[in-house]
Formats: structure tokens, C-alpha cells, sequence
């Protein structure tokens, strides 16, 4: 929950299932279903979803993965909790994002999606950000 009692998880949330592209498998088959849960993904081509490369536009949020290798991912909409990049998080709200490669946040100076950071928990061991997703 943000700070101060507000909540913005799952304000206008839209989901959809597509196929996991092989960089959320293998994190799923290395650590498990539950790792791969809320995070961020960007459309890799012919319909798969997956971490992408650094910089690359938020396209979405796993929501849940199915061992098939589908997943619903978050589409449009708020969500809370969403890693971030320790000594790259955004410096501040508003700041645009994009995915890092890796199913976190991070800053980028040209907006590249509509996503931006709402909030941003900087302090030890969190490193998490609240998303608008578009």
C-alpha cells in the first residue's frame, strides 16, 4: 500500500493472457512460478511476452504464469509493488519507465510508453515501485 494509506493497486486494471516469451521460462524454470509474479514485461514479437532488453517499453505486469507458459499480465492500470533497480531507481514521481531486462523498473530520459513511477520506495531492501502502466 502507498504511503499514507492510499492504495492504487488495481485502479483501472486490464489483463490478458499471452505466451511467455523464453526469458520468463527460464527465470520459471530456475526459481519457480511465484518469481516471476509482478514483473515488469515488454512484447518481444509474434505475441510473446518477456523481460526484454534494457530500455525497452513496459507493456506489462505478470499477474500470474501457468505452467503452459501462459500468463496474464496487467495491461493498463496501476500496480503496486513493482521491483526496481537498487542505485537506478526513478528520482522522482512522474519519472517515465521502462523494463531493464530483467522483470524490473528503471528510469529512461525519452518516454518510450505511457508507464511512469506513481511512487517510489527507495528504502533498504525494497526498492519498489508503483507503476502507471498506460
Amino acid at each position: 500500500m502507498a504511503r499514507g494509506g492510499i492504495s492504487f493497486q488495481g485502479i483501472g486494471a486490464k489483463y490478458v493472457t499471452v505466451k511467455a516469451a523464453g526469458s520468463v521460462s527460464a527465470v520459471v524454470l530456475a526459481s519457480g512460478l511465484a518469481s516471476v509474479i509482478d514483473k515488469a514485461v515488454t512484447c518481444e514479437g509474434d505475441g510473446l511476452y518477456g523481460f526484454g532488453n534494457t530500455g525497452d517499453p513496459i507493456r506489462g505486469i505478470i499477474d500470474q504464469y501457468e505452467a503452459d507458459h501462459h500468463m496474464t499480465v496487467q495491461f493498463a492500470g496501476f500496480r503496486e509493488n513493482i521491483p526496481g533497480v537498487s542505485g537506478a531507481l526513478p528520482s522522482a514521481t512522474s519519472a517515465t519507465i521502462a523494463v531493464n531486462g530483467a522483470g524490473a523498473v528503471s528510469p529512461v530520459v525519452t518516454p518510450v510508453s505511457p508507464a511512469y513511477a506513481v511512487e517510489v520506495d527507495d528504502t533498504a531492501d525494497v526498492n519498489t515501485v508503483t507503476v502507471f502502466i498506460g
